[in-house]
C-alpha cells in the first residue's frame, strides 16, 4: 500500500533539450535587460536626459539608436535561433554571443561602480552575468550522440 502511495505522489522529471534550456535562458536575459532599463528610468535626471536626447554615449543620433537597437535585437533573436539552428552552429553561436554580452555586462558593472543610484543596475548586470555563464556552460557541455 505504501509503494502505491509513493508512486502516485512522485513526479516525473522529464529531460529538457539543450535548445529549450538555451532559449529559456535567453528569454530570462531579455526580461532582465528590459526591467533594468525600466527601473533605470526612475533614477534622478534620467528622463530629463532622455528628453534632451542625451545618452551615456553622447547625443542621440540615428546611428546610436541603431547600435542600441542591435544590442537588444541579438539576444531577442537568440531565443528563436537557439531552438531552430542545427546543434553545432547553435553551440558556437551561443558561446560567441554569450561571451560578447558578458564583456558588455562587465563594462557596465565597472562603469556603474561607486554611484549609489546605479547599485541596482550593477545587481542586474551581475545576475545577467550569471545567466550568461549558464548559457556558456549549457552550450559548451552540449550532449553528443
Amino acid at each position: 500500500m505504501t509503494s502505491q502511495k509513493d508512486d502516485r505522489s512522485s513526479l516525473t522529471d522529464t529531460p529538457v533539450s539543450t535548445k529549450l534550456k538555451l532559449a529559456s535562458l535567453w528569454t530570462a536575459l531579455m526580461f532582465l535587460y528590459i526591467y533594468a532599463d525600466y527601473f533605470r528610468l526612475m533614477t534622478p535626471g534620467k528622463l530629463e536626459k532622455m528628453m534632451e536626447l542625451k545618452t551615456p554615449m553622447g547625443p542621440t543620433t540615428p546611428e546610436l539608436l541603431i547600435i542600441f537597437s542591435s544590442i537588444l535585437i541579438v539576444p531577442a533573436l537568440m531565443i528563436f535561433l537557439s531552438v531552430f539552428l542545427k546543434p553545432l552552429f547553435n553551440k558556437w553561436l551561443n558561446i560567441t554571443i554569450a561571451l560578447l554580452y558578458a564583456a558588455i555586462s562587465i563594462l557596465i558593472i565597472v562603469s556603474g561602480m561607486g554611484d549609489a543610484w546605479q547599485t541596482f543596475f550593477v545587481l542586474f548586470n551581475g545576475i545577467e552575468l550569471l545567466v550568461l555563464g549558464i548559457i556558456l556552460y549549457q552550450a559548451w557541455t552540449w550532449p553528443r550522440n
